[in-house]
């Protein structure tokens, strides 16, 4: 499931009314459409700017009169934002940096709920020997971890957070950079490149060879336990953004990844020690 949180340190206000003539951005990304609105420039210039990396600039001109989405982006006198969505207040902050998380965190989940003929699924991805392994997983079930473990083995990096789907249940990369949480107690974000770890990026759709379904438990044991296609496209369900939107589509393409690849479940211990197991795995019964 895809959360969709705000710092600690954000003040929720009442909304405050638009300013006449706004500031416009308009885009389409993943078949949505979607206009960005301010009562400010640089604001409107810094929106712009974290849409293009959280959508890893899959960004086309738009200039659909009614797109699906409209963001408005206020900011009054004493610095505090505002974030509105078609008109109603989603949230407003006195922290930038937590302002601009909260908004990441939202125009992905808009794209993923709407895009057109992709599907998206909150999962890590690489690919191996031309096919590709999916990890389903939620936030802090160690997915990251184990993909850029999985890279420095030889894998290639497709993506740490979606795995984007066709029509006909093959990957796409989504290639932003990997989100890691420090080992400190606080489990404190920082970013790392493929490139750090020796790997290299993904560039073409592969099809799926194996879809495992894991996270990490500190005493976790390697059993794998084989799903049937019809109960492997279930266990995908709550994982996939789209599904209340564009069921029909959504269900069909999970059940060309189900019919096409092996799926699985276990637990696992640390990525550094699994990440070989799972690749040698793969060999045996996969490729």
């Amino acid at each position: 499931m895809i959360s969709e949180t705000i710092e600690k340190d954000s003040i929720f206000l009442p909304a405050i009314k638009p300013k006449a003539t706004p500031k416009k951005f308009s885009f389409s990304s993943y078949g949505v459409n979607i206009r960005f609105e301010s009562n400010d420039q640089d604001l409107l210039d810094e929106t712009e700017r974290v849409a293009r990396k959280a959508l890893i600039n899959r960004i086309l001109p738009c200039g659909v009169a009614n797109p699906e989405y409209v963001f408005r982006i206020e900011i009054d006198k004493k610095d505090t934002l505002f974030l509105f969505q078609n008109g109603v207040e989603l949230g407003s902050g006195s922290s930038r940096k937590g302002f601009f998380k909260f908004f990441d965190s939202i125009i992905r989940v808009a794209v993923a709920r709407d895009a057109v003929d992709h599907i998206f699924l909150h999962a890590g991805v690489v690919g191996w020997r031309g096919n590709a392994i999916v990890l389903p997983a939620d936030s802090f079930h160690g997915k990251s971890t184990l993909v850029a473990e999985l890279v420095r083995q030889g894998a290639v990096y497709y993506s740490d957070e979606f795995a984007i789907f066709d029509s006909r249940g093959h990957v796409h990369p989504f290639q932003r950079l990997l989100n890691m949480r420090a080992d400190d107690g606080k489990f404190t974000p920082y970013e790392i490149t493929v490139e750090s770890l020796g790997g290299v990026v993904g560039k073409d759709a592969i099809p799926v060879g194996f879809v495992l379904l894991t996270k990490y438990e500190p005493k976790g044991v390697w059993k794998p336990k084989l799903i049937t296609a019809g109960n492997g496209a279930l266990e995908m369900i709550p994982f996939t953004a789209s599904l209340r939107n564009r069921p029909e589509f959504t269900l069909q393409v999970l059940k060309n990844i189900a019919s096409n690849a092996i799926i699985a479940s276990s637990s696992r211990g640390s990525a550094k020690k699994f990440a070989k197991t799972l690749l040698d795995y793969v060999d045996s019964n996969v490729v």
